[in-house]
């Protein structure tokens, strides 16, 4: 009797603590999912959204809205990073955590009322707040309860997780787009459901608990402390290269097939964006674990190389909306969207645990920002700067990843080494 009785509160221990993990990569891996959902269904209700509130089909003057409205999402994913980076670390991921999701699951089911483009504009900034807040939330979170060796497959899987949304957002749209871009935006609301799991069911890092216990407090000027200042600077830039390539390249695709086909182009958007979302699936998956197999610096530069490489393919050598566009599109998601898988497993390395929420926030969402700003000055002004070739922009823009290939080499290989305390 003795010996079963010592023996079960172990197992029960050992059990709910597999329980608590899987649970706390799961609802980090919905909150990514959603967030890919939400950014998928803008990106293919954009347009048919701006020919309403505008009232008009002049092409040149959707494309330069919705350049703003991409450029309106980037710069309120970048604010949130920041504001709910810093909260994350002061009270904690999973509380944050809820408020982020509530915040981009309303905003973007409020798009759906919305009567002027202003008002389509701040349900766009406003939701992404929220969806960039979650970005640095989820990773330090699940960075933080699992097991060191289990990281680079972690990152991979949250990586994949928000191109699974793109996925869904495309088969949404392909199969529903007929009924309407304000009945299809509702779907943003689903998300809210997900804070009633993290509320009852997930508890804070044990890590960020003793990190509080210990008497640590996070401060935004930590970042540039002399020990931290290189790694902050240098992971703005590295991550600036992979947004930019994503939103100034990448995403460019969808918006180029309608100028394409042409008139509603619903169902190969649709198309596009799916082939698409295969790729970035695969890609995102492979990040983790390629960063660990090859070492960080090495896999980052073979991912820029590989990226500049498809993109090129892509835009010097497709002339229509065919089965060579989608294919190409498709490894071109491979290699731009690896990025996703990576960055989840390298920025948490960087920063230690009192300020990491806050230092990953930081550092993700400044490529941000500058991907905002390429976009109001390029792409939303792509008659004037490009010709309205979207074949010139998009092989301009790719160069980007050349900037990458050189500035990784400016930050430390981290491949074995645990996270910082």
């Amino acid at each position: 009797m003795s010996e079963v009785t010592t023996k079960s509160p172990k197992t029960t221990i050992q059990s709910a603590s597999r329980m608590t993990l899987w649970l706390v990569l799961i609802v980090a891996w919905l909150g990514w999912m959603f967030d890919g959902m939400e950014m998928g269904l803008y990106s293919v209700l954009a347009h048919p959204a701006l020919k309403e509130l505008l009232g008009t089909t002049d092409k040149a003057l959707i494309g330069k809205y919705a350049g703003y409205m991409f450029a309106l999402f980037l710069l309120g994913a970048s604010m949130g990073g920041f504001v709910f980076g810093q909260l994350g670390d002061r009270i904690g991921r999973v509380k944050t955590m809820i408020i982020t999701v509530l915040v981009y699951s309303v905003f973007t089911g409020l798009t759906r009322f919305t009567q002027e483009t202003w008002q389509f504009g701040a349900c766009r900034f406003l939701g992404a707040m929220g969806l960039g807040g979650e970005w640095g939330l989820g990773v330090a979170l699940v960075m933080e309860t699992w097991p060191n060796a289990s990281r680079p497959v972690l990152a991979g899987l949250l990586g994949s997780s928000a191109n699974v949304g793109f996925l869904i957002s495309s088969l949404v749209n392909w199969r529903y787009g007929n009924l309407g871009w304000r009945n299809v935006i509702l779907i943003g609301l689903v998300p809210a459901l997900l804070t009633l799991i993290i509320r009852m069911a997930i508890k804070e890092p044990e890590k960020w608990v003793k990190a509080r216990e210990r008497g640590e407090r996070p401060d935004l000027r930590q970042l540039w402390d002399p020990g931290l200042r290189r790694n902050t600077i240098f992971a703005c830039l590295i991550a600036s290269v992979a947004v930019v390539g994503t939103w100034g390249v990448f995403q460019l695709i969808p918006t180029w097939v309608n100028t394409m086909v042409g008139g509603a182009a619903v169902r190969e958007r649709a198309v596009a964006a799916t082939w698409m979302a295969f790729g970035q699936i695969v890609g995102s998956f492979i990040g983790g674990p390629a960063a660990e197999w090859l070492g960080r610096r090495i896999s980052y530069a073979i991912f820029c190389i590989a990226s500049l490489a498809s993109a090129l393919l892509v835009y010097q050598t497709v002339t229509g909306y065919n089965l060579h566009l989608l294919i190409l599109a498709a490894i071109a998601g491979v290699f731009t969207t690896a990025f996703f898988g990576w960055l989840p497993l390298y920025l948490p390395e960087l920063f230690p645990t009192r300020i990491r929420s806050t230092g990953e926030g930081i550092t993700f969402n400044i490529g941000r920002i500058v991907a905002a700003l390429a976009i109001i000055f390029g792409f939303g002004q792509l008659d004037k700067v490009f010709g309205g070739s979207f074949e010139r922009a998009g092989s301009t823009m790719s160069f980007v990843y050349v900037i990458g290939l050189i500035l990784i080499w400016f930050l430390p290989e981290t491949k074995g080494c645990k996270l910082p305390e």
